[in-house]
């Protein structure tokens, strides 16, 4: 997989830029693009050049969340696959790398995007971008650890209804609760996420890696249990009436219904 559809890979100067590559598509996943994600995330591994790996989107958006075109509107949503076999390994090798993940959210962050991109280990987000969870809303659970980490990093008072609402969090509010490092001028997001990465690249690469583990080991326990649940959870209700329903109509006003 040298050869991808859905991102971009390159390293230079120590730094493994990873950018998902459907702009037309806001960025949206597919199991492909979390496949994409997941080896070069591997690759990024195996160099021992790569000292910091910088994700982002490319376009106006970091992720739109899960492509319901992905879905055949004729056969009943297996989600509970799709987290087990391309989301969740792709959270957990973000959280169990080697490598200081900076995730730089260029725009709009939805759903599973925003499992992504809280999976890294230093968050930024350029004024323009906002957070956003729209599970509820199509009849749908949180997952791609949504459930894990937005509760531990922002408190249950906020966590609940940011997923229960879906309400739209301002780069300024996720700075403000504590989501995020830090927000920068849509324009200066990339220089900054360079400055941070090269900064990590000059690091003892050991001490970088055993501080990450440290931190990830008090952050992230029973990780497996919980992504387990959001997938059994996320099985049941694709395979509901009402999602049923949220996907037709879907197709129906895409006009591929």
């Amino acid at each position: 997989m040298a050869d991808y559809e859905d991102i971009t890979f390159d390293v230079k100067a120590g730094i493994a830029t990873i950018t998902i590559n459907r702009p037309a598509r806001l960025n949206a996943f597919r199991n492909q693009t979390a496949d994409e994600l997941h080896h070069a995330l591997k690759r990024a591994e195996a160099d021992r050049e790569a000292r910091a790996v910088i994700l982002t989107g490319a376009g106006r958006a970091f992720g739109a969340g899960y492509d319901l075109a992905q879905i055949n509107p004729s056969e009943v949503p297996e989600l509970d696959h799709v987290l087990e076999v391309h989301f969740n390994p792709l959270i957990k090798a973000m959280r169990e790398s080697r490598l200081p993940v900076v995730t730089a959210v260029n725009g709009p962050c939805a759903g599973a995007a925003i499992g992504l991109a809280l999976s890294g280990d230093i968050i930024l987000a350029a004024r323009s971008a906002y957070f956003y969870e729209p599970f509820v809303n199509i009849a749908l659970v949180p997952d791609a650890g949504n459930t894990l980490f937005l509760p531990r990093m922002i408190g249950r008072a906020r966590a609940m209804p940011m997923m229960l609402l879906g309400d739209r969090i301002s780069a300024e509010k996720a700075l403000a609760w504590g989501l995020i490092w830090d927000v920068t001028d849509d324009g200066d997001l990339m220089n900054t996420a360079t400055g941070i990465a090269t900064k990590l690249a000059g690091l003892n690469p050991e001490a970088v890696a055993a501080t990450k583990r440290l931190v990830t080991s008090a952050s992230d326990f029973a990780i497996d249990e919980q992504l387990t649940l959001e997938r059994d959870l996320q099985g049941i209700a694709g395979r509901s009436e009402a999602v049923q329903k949220e996907v037709l109509a879907f197709f129906a006003k895409s006009g591929r219904g």
